[in-house]
């Protein structure tokens, strides 16, 4: 091994860091506009009920199995 840092980093050279950073900025430019607010909050009510359709069946299976 040579004393120039991790393999990963020299594989890549200086296109991969800046590969790396266009990629950050791009998203974050995304992350800012209205559609992604959107599919953030569609994600965020997706997550709501499908935390509520297990609990529902936790509960169901549990008081299933208390019965027998």
């Amino acid at each position: 091994m040579s004393g120039r840092g991790p393999s990963i980093l020299s594989a890549a050279g200086p296109a991969g860091a800046i590969g790396c950073g266009l990629s950050l900025f791009f998203l974050g430019v995304f992350l800012l506009t209205p559609l992604a607010v959107l599919l953030i909050k569609g994600l965020g009510w997706a997550l709501v009920l499908i935390g509520i359709l297990v609990s529902a069946l936790a509960l169901w299976s549990w008081f299933r199995r208390r019965r027998s």
